[in-house]
């Protein structure tokens, strides 16, 4: 009956002392009817009946996986602000839960160049990514988000990206002082642009269908564009499709074999890099083995 009773109250010191560290790694704060409770490195609030958002992340990871769920319940959310002028972080990989990431959530991470989105995510806030000046990975074409708001890609390194067919509309200096911005694909849907939406970004090429509010639009304001019809990123030959011949056309250019015009050109520069050299022809060769299933996944 001893043995019995020290084991039972070494386990009941072993479960005690369990709970206790397990406490001291969570911090509950209540301002006014927000709830946040801090926990290895990520502050969670309670915003809806069936989840959490992010209110905060002050771990140091550089690296950063966002957390799929907190007390049994999904995270679906990334709050204003949550990230914001975190210097140190260079990439974050969202999840399939994730439908929202809100004002600032990023602003200011000027080291981050990788975000992985999904195509849970439904929406975007003001300036979401504002500042992020090192940030040209990141795809938003499987995502089914219904715009880009004002200031969302300000100041970003941005150098192409192809907006969903559930976008309706871009804001106000969305991508405003992007000076790498070398492509976008407009898709049919977005219906109102933002005179103000692509100031500063001098390089750009907007690719979209003819007769499209996108294609009024760049002729009213002066912008370069092509159509679509006449524009598949990786086409260097120009015939239509992306094909093994692409890499040879590129080859022969890179020899100084065969010439590209301006068009052909911002094809054969899957990358966007402003340049068109053996870096491409890895891209269109890891395309066509299917190693990669889009560019603007590089």
């Amino acid at each position: 009956m001893k043995r019995v009773f020290t084991i039972v109250l070494s386990l009941f010191i072993i479960v005690s002392a369990c709970i206790c560290v397990s406490a001291a790694n969570i911090d509950r704060t209540v301002t006014g009817e927000k709830v946040v409770i801090k926990a290895n490195g990520w502050a969670y609030e309670k915003v809806r009946n069936y989840g959490y958002e992010i209110d905060e992340y002050y771990g140091e990871d550089t690296v950063v996986d966002v957390p799929w769920s907190f007390a049994k319940e999904y995270v679906n959310s990334i709050g204003d602000y949550a990230f914001l002028e975190n210097t140190s972080l260079t990439s974050v990989n969202t999840t399939s839960k994730i439908d929202a990431i809100g004002d600032y959530a990023f602003n200011g991470c000027t080291a981050l160049s990788k975000v992985v989105l999904y195509d849970s995510l439904t929406s975007l806030g003001v300036g979401s990514f504002y500042g992020d000046s090192a940030l040209n990975g990141i795809n938003i074409l499987d995502t089914k988000i219904t715009s880009v708001p004002a200031y969302c890609f300000a100041q970003c390194g941005i150098t192409k990206m192809a907006l969903p067919d559930t976008c309706q509309s871009i804001g106000n200096y969305a991508f405003y002082n992007c000076s790498g911005f070398r492509k976008i694909e407009i898709p049919d849907s977005v219906t109102e642009i933002a005179d103000t939406a692509f100031a500063g970004c001098d390089n750009l090429l907007i690719v979209c269908n003819p007769d499209s509010y996108a294609a009024q639009y760049a002729e009213a304001n002066g912008l370069n564009y092509v159509t679509s019809d006449n524009f598949v990123v990786g086409d260097a030959d120009g015939n239509g499709s992306v094909t093994i011949r692409d890499a040879t056309y590129i080859q022969l250019y890179i020899a100084a074999l065969s010439t590209l015009d301006d068009t052909a050109f911002m094809r054969a520069d899957v990358n966007s890099d402003g340049k068109v050299n053996i870096r491409d022809v890895t891209y269109i060769q890891m395309y066509r083995a299917e190693l990669i299933d889009s560019f603007y996944n590089i």
